[in-house]
């Protein structure tokens, strides 16, 4: 598989068409979770980049969660905010009777980022040439993001069934809100130490 642009652009169509049969290449992939953690860094470094782009744009404010209003910062925080939503959607699926592995969900959720940096590229390029269908485009992204990955999820743990990957994805957001609340304490509590 050649790693060009032209290539990952139908790799990218490929998934909006079928991501079932995407997801199940990815999970047979069994790559190294060396491999996983440095491509998610990249998306997610890449993700940051765009999305202060966008926040560049006239009339729009920057989108991206911020820590220290710097690109750096957020990397690590988005970064952060996706490694407990990937060990969150790992665990809580197995609970669910889930056959997931955690590389399989490490290379699933990487995807998926590349796929949500597309999506957010696309919407750039929207607002930046009609700025009136910004509004548009984003809700457009986000029904596509949420299809693919109960999708994603739907292969990844054998589940057979939509509604019970939804039903990870919702029970998975209350187990994400419950780490980035640690996250947040961890950090708030090193800024006190740090300034004392």
């Amino acid at each position: 598989m050649s790693p060009d642009f032209g290539t990952f652009l139908r790799l990218f169509g490929e998934t909006l068409r079928d991501p079932e049969a995407m997801a199940r290449q990815i999970v047979k992939l069994r790559l190294p979770h060396e491999f996983g953690w440095m491509a998610l860094a990249s998306v997610t470094a890449l993700t940051v980049i765009v999305v202060y782009l966008e926040g560049l744009l006239p009339g729009r404010s920057n989108v991206g969660v911020t820590i220290g209003g710097r690109p750096f910062f957020d990397m690590i925080f988005l970064g952060s905010m996706t490694v407990v939503f990937i060990f969150t959607l790992y665990y809580a699926g197995r609970a669910m009777g889930g056959a997931g592995t955690f590389g399989g969900t490490l290379l699933i959720m990487t995807w998926f980022q590349a796929v949500v940096l597309v999506l957010i590229t696309i919407q750039l390029i929207v607002a930046f040439l009609v700025p009136t269908f910004g509004g548009i485009a984003a809700l457009i992204a986000v029904v596509v993001q949420l299809y693919c990955l109960i999708h994603f999820l739907n292969v990844l743990h054998e589940f057979d069934s939509l509604a019970k990957s939804a039903g990870l994805f919702f029970l998975s957001l209350i187990g994400f809100a419950l780490g980035l609340a640690l996250i947040l304490t961890a950090i708030g509590g090193a800024a006190v130490v740090g300034g004392a």
